[in-house]
């Protein structure tokens, strides 16, 4: 996805990453700009000077495939999405230390003990280029690359690879963030998940999940989106 005016590639204007494959791609990108998404829930509020702080889910797709484990009592699944903060005001430029936290709600009727939420996400490493946009995606010989611009501060991890594990309460909706208070500075952020899997085990009878994205400015002004609920079984 491209934030501000995109740049051609060069040999030389981007960062080059090993393939990931076969696993979820997570990445974020900061700027001045506006994130480029088909939009599917959204939710603003306008603080005390006037800046109005709106929370974008987009792109979002939620798919069930059968699970490996065979069992009646496991639902796996896989979504790919964007969630966005953009602020737009007289102060908009000035922000910083916003913090973005994206995740699920997961509801069902009974959950047996030991019952758990397991989510899977690679690790995904930045620095700062200093061209006048923001270009992440794929590019030749299966790498993947990032040409960023002098929009905020980039650099390290923004999730390291991991395992998600939450354990399921007895019956009712657990709360899983899968990427929590990650600060950027500037008016724009944007978080984009491609093949994010997971799978809930122990869970009896539908699992149902709702993917949720929220903004807490420094001054503690909160947004919160949520999207569509959508049955995995």
């Amino acid at each position: 996805m491209a934030v501000g005016t995109a740049q051609r590639f060069g040999p030389n204007r981007f960062l080059r990453f090993a393939a990931i494959c076969g696993v979820a791609a997570l990445a974020m990108v900061t700027g001045n700009g506006t994130a480029s998404a088909g939009i599917d829930n959204a939710s603003s509020v306008t603080d005390a000077r006037g800046n109005r702080i709106e929370v974008i889910q987009g792109d979002t797709f939620i798919r069930t495939v059968p699970p490996l484990d065979s069992s009646p009592l496991t639902v796996e699944f896989f979504h790919d999405g964007v969630a966005s903060v953009n602020i737009t005001g007289p102060n908009a430029a000035e922000f910083r230390a916003t913090r973005l936290t994206i995740g699920y709600q997961i509801g069902y009727p009974v959950a047996v003990a030991g019952a758990v939420v397991v989510l899977n996400t690679p690790n995904l490493d930045w620095e700062v280029g200093t061209e006048n946009a923001i270009v992440l995606g794929l590019v030749p010989d299966f790498e993947l690359g990032l040409e960023a611009g002098n929009f905020g501060t980039l650099g390290g991890s923004i999730i390291p690879s991991q395992e998600l594990d939450v354990e399921l309460a007895p019956g009712g909706i657990t709360t899983v963030p899968i990427l929590e208070n990650q600060e950027f500075d500037g008016p724009i952020a944007s978080v984009r998940l491609a093949n994010l899997h997971g799978h809930v085990h122990g869970a009896i009878g539908p699992v149902t999940i709702r993917p949720y994205a929220m903004a807490t400015t420094e001054n503690g002004d909160t947004v919160m989106t949520y999207g569509a609920p959508q049955r995995l079984s």
